[in-house]
């Protein structure tokens, strides 16, 4: 009686789920995908991933579906994406602008990753005030600043002994990061939260506890009890800078205060995104908001940059050549002060370009559809995406696309030199990264010092890729340093 009674079950949930997405098949009949059991669909899938077989399992599965699938999971419709056709149209659209990063929603809600569709334009606008009027040399500087904390920790290691990089890059990147939106120095107790926070969601991606919110809600009380305490310590800390903030500007103003326990905020030379935000007086901006946007920018510029460097330096160890003809630019555009004329480094950002296109930071662009999407297509043909389809852009895949880069699993960095291939690791359209070029100088100018000062060794374990929330190598990235006998000083 029970088995007849669970299968009358399974057979009316499995009916109920078909009907409920006829439509959204009808749409999608032009595309190859897994084999779809009833109401479970294609679930053995996503069973079988892991963050270190991902890359092999993406692989395999686009060898056999192509660039361009589906994949249904229950009622879910799954649009996997390697294709730079579709890709480009989708970014671009002004009307499609859902990421659909629900992983993320407690702590990055209300940034601009996840802000409504409505905000995108103007957050976008108002992270970009960062980099103009002047402000952009001021931060370059507290870069230069940070670039040289980076190589006396490294001068301690420079004793040709194999080491993971990650473990010095990553504290400085933090550190960097936070005080360029916050405008101060992080305490000791900020930094472990925010890092240990990052720590805790890149255990969470494509784990099947973290499935949707009420497997997680249920299944690991613990780890949501912690993850709320970090996301409201952190809160917590912004909300005193918000209050000290608008403090001083009162003050600023003539003001005349009530006494209070505040203190004053330190001095510092360059702008931050917190003065920015709260300088454009957007009365459509709640604390809440504030807060998720200094979350977002703090988390997408610790976790991206660090990656994006620590690959660079592995990269580059492992191409002599490549690292040679980085020192002797490198040489060439030093300034009397020390300094570096980044203007003139045009081989080491070839460099970073060509680290960014094999190992893009950010592997995963998610984007969710509220309407149909129609599209055109020289290979599929045109036709609509329906409304519902949850579509993930796989960068890994797209940029190692042999139909559109000669020799794409090659380091060429070359190829970046005059006319450049297409780079989506910035994105493209209106959720671009408003701070792209300030990105690629941040990493020149964290890069200079130590090409400069240290050769890079090639030792230690190769890069074995996985991916947590963001591309990483599950053996560390591994290297060794020699100081250089001579240093080139103008």
């Amino acid at each position: 009686m029970i088995l007849t009674t669970t299968f009358v079950c399974f057979c009316l949930a499995s009916a109920f789920n078909y009907f409920r997405t006829r439509r959204q098949r009808l749409m999608i009949r032009n595309l190859k995908g897994p084999f779809t059991w009833p109401l479970m669909g294609a679930m053995h899938k996503l069973l079988l991933l892991s963050p270190k077989n991902f890359f092999k399992c993406s692989t395999e599965y686009l060898t056999k579906y192509g660039s361009l699938s589906r994949c249904w999971v229950f009622h879910r419709l799954f649009i996997p994406l390697a294709d730079m056709e579709l890709s480009r149209q989708l970014l671009e659209s002004e009307t499609h602008l859902e990421t659909g990063y629900e992983l993320m929603k407690d702590w990055l809600e209300g940034g601009i990753l996840m802000c409504q569709p409505d905000q995108c334009q103007r957050r976008h606008g108002l992270i970009s005030g960062l980099f103009g009027n002047g402000n952009l040399e001021q931060l370059m500087e507290l870069c230069r600043q940070q670039a040289e904390k980076l190589y006396q920790k490294l001068l301690d290691k420079s004793d040709q002994k194999v080491f993971d990089i990650w473990d010095t890059v990553a504290p400085n990147v933090l550190e960097l990061m936070v005080r360029t939106t916050c405008g101060a120095n992080p305490s000791e107790e900020y930094a472990k939260n925010l890092a240990d926070l990052a720590e805790l969601y890149r255990q969470r991606f494509l784990s099947l506890q973290s499935a949707n919110r009420f497997n997680y809600w249920l299944s690991s009380p613990f780890m949501r009890r912690r993850q709320n305490r970090l996301i409201r310590s952190l809160n917590e800390e912004h909300q005193d800078l918000i209050a000290r903030h608008q403090k001083q500007n009162k003050l600023k103003n003539g003001i005349v205060l009530v006494e209070d326990n505040l203190e004053p905020l330190p001095e510092k030379w360059h702008e931050s995104l917190l003065d920015t935000i709260l300088k454009s007086r957007d009365p459509e901006l709640t604390p809440e908001e504030i807060c998720g946007e200094l979350n977002t920018c703090n988390y997408l510029g610790y976790l991206l940059c660090s990656s994006a460097l620590c690959f660079a330096l592995v990269t580059i160890a492992r191409n002599p050549s490549v690292q040679q003809r980085c020192w002797e630019e490198l040489r060439l555009a030093q300034n009397k002060d020390g300094g570096w004329d980044l203007e003139k480094l045009p081989y080491l950002e070839a460099v970073l370009q060509e680290t960014l296109r094999l190992y893009p930071p950010q592997v995963i662009v998610g984007r969710q559809f509220k309407k149909d999407f129609p599209y055109t297509h020289s290979i599929v043909g045109d036709g609509e995406l329906p409304f519902g389809s949850e579509i993930y852009i796989n960068l890994y895949e797209l940029q190692r696309n042999e139909n559109r880069y000669s020799n794409a699993n090659h380091f060429d960095a070359e190829r970046f030199l005059g006319s450049s291939p297409e780079l989506l690791s910035f994105s493209l359209g209106p959720r671009c990264c408003p701070a792209k070029n300030f990105s690629i100088r941040l990493l020149k100018t964290l890069l200079a010092p130590i090409i400069t000062q240290f050769e890079l060794l090639p030792y230690g374990d190769e890069l074995r890729l996985d991916l947590r929330l963001i591309l990483g190598s599950f053996n560390g990235f591994q290297l060794a340093l020699r100081p250089r006998k001579s240093v080139y000083n103008p």
